[in-house]
């Protein structure tokens, strides 16, 4: 049997593994999806959901493999509460769920100075909300675990909460590696977070269980991973301040930069990187994926991505789309930004629509990349990966917009193969991180900003922002 270090993203419209081999190229890989639950501001999940599709993916890649290790990267700050045989207690409460705005707001008021801003996208909001409207799912509870960290306790029994996770949580004091006191005792619910550990840290094995279920070996060492964006990174080659922007799109756009522990940009996300004395700095849109599927579902008929279709249209469009479509993130914040459409008449069709959706994430984007090289960061060329690369039209526009150079690494895979990556070398499997600057230097496509173009993006701009502040 073939040796192989297995990852596995699970994220907000699936699960995901990819089987690597020692030296970082993917075998094999399988995605299997599963719901989300919204109604107004809320938005929930089935953990029960993610562990069915865990094994579906894997009955499909591990049963010609000898796996050696396995790490898991997810959607964040994603939370559930379990009793004490690790059942879920209660619906997951997701990262795009936004009911917690007043309980971020109590937070703030206690921890003023946290990294990451007062919003209940930062998970200790939701965990004041739980008390308050889930009381008996915390009452019923043994631990709160974040989303890698319940697939890792169905794998291997170990309950964890890795440190990737927690810098996503408001409040938490990253120096002293704890939530002040004074959190504490405002937040009882953060005494069901399960111990620290880093990303790489092997945290149990297998169990004979776990391998009847999915095949794989009795023993298996199960690494903690982290949040999605350390396995976009580790896959693109981000690993240190220099190394360039990368882009990661699937439900929502999510980019990372590489930049010296402790750095902070105002607006944005700040997170620890897998990698000693790296953070990374994190922009985000939220449905910048789920809008193009949103776009495409409106005719059955045609498949409006199209790379040759949207490209063949003059550029800019004549339609503008602010692609807000369940309130935004960086770097406004804003919970009730709505989507907005201008220009459309007549004679407006699907692909314009699909046009206007790609420029409308890129100008989003392009006014992050903005307030990094303000902040003294240079953005000089961005690595696309994740579901949203597989586009051309897509990353042509970006480059366009942006006026810097677009990759698409010959990898692609996004967060799961850069988790399989993590396994590596958590076990000495792969010798280092910079050992992996080789597997993800290969590039499949490149595209190139046209400086007309470019221009006229940055007139398109005005309009864009015009916009942007009305919806």
């Amino acid at each position: 049997m073939r040796p192989a270090l297995l990852g596995i993203d699970a994220g907000t419209s699936s699960v995901k593994v990819v089987a690597i081999d020692l030296e970082g190229h993917r075998i094999a890989d399988c995605s299997v999806a599963y719901p989300t639950k919204t109604d107004g501001a809320g938005a929930e999940q089935d953990a029960n959901l993610w562990w069915e599709a865990l094994r579906t993916a894997l009955a499909a890649v591990v049963s010609d493999l000898d796996v050696l290790a396995v790490a898991v990267t997810s959607q964040a700050p994603t939370f559930v509460a379990v009793d004490a045989a690790g059942r879920p207690t209660g619906p997951a409460l997701t990262w795009l769920d936004r009911r917690a705005a007043h309980e971020a707001s109590e937070i703030a008021a206690i921890v003023p100075d946290s990294r990451n801003g007062a919003d209940p996208f930062f998970g200790t909001a939701k965990l004041l909300w739980l008390a308050e409207h889930r009381a008996d799912s915390l009452d019923r509870a043994e631990a709160v675990l974040s989303t890698n960290g319940f697939l890792v306790r169905r794998l291997s029994g170990a309950s964890v909460l890795d440190e990737t996770t927690a810098s996503l949580m408001q409040g938490f004091d990253e120096e002293a590696g704890d939530f002040p006191a004074a959190l504490r005792a405002a937040v009882p619910a953060l005494s069901l977070l399960p111990a620290l550990v880093r990303p790489g840290d092997v945290v149990g094995e297998v169990t004979s269980a776990v391998s009847a279920e999915t095949g794989l070996p009795v023993g298996t060492p199960v690494i903690a991973g982290g949040i999605d964006a350390i396995g976009s990174a580790l896959e693109a080659g981000v690993l240190a301040p220099g190394d360039p922007l990368v882009d990661m799109t699937g439900f929502s756009s999510v980019t990372m930069l590489a930049v010296p522990r402790g750095a902070a940009v105002a607006g944005f996300i700040h997170s620890r990187h897998c990698v000693p004395e790296v953070d990374l700095l994190i922009t985000a849109q939220v449905t910048a994926g789920a809008t193009i599927d949103w776009v495409n579902g409106l005719d059955s008929a045609h498949d409006l991505r199209s790379a040759d279709r949207i490209l063949a249209r003059p550029r800019p469009g004549r339609v503008t789309m602010v692609p807000s479509l369940a309130g935004e993130r960086t770097p406004t914040w804003n919970a009730s930004a709505r989507g907005v459409l201008a220009g459309i008449d007549l004679t407006t069709d699907g692909t314009d629509l699909m046009l206007a959706a790609m420029e409308g994430n890129a100008l989003a984007l392009a006014r992050d990349v903005d307030a990094m090289r303000s902040a003294g960061f240079t953005i000089d060329r961005l690595i696309s990966t994740g579901g949203g690369a597989s586009s051309d039209a897509w990353l042509q526009i970006k480059a366009d917009v942006l006026g810097i150079p677009v990759f698409r690494p010959t990898s692609g895979h996004g967060a799961a193969q850069g988790a399989a990556m993590l396994a590596g070398i958590a076990t000495g499997r792969i010798s280092s991180f910079e050992s992996l600057r080789g597997t993800s230097a290969s590039i499949e496509a490149e595209f190139q900003p046209d400086p007309r173009t470019h221009e006229a993006y940055a007139a398109a701009r005005v309009r864009f922002e015009e916009l942007v502040a009305v919806s």
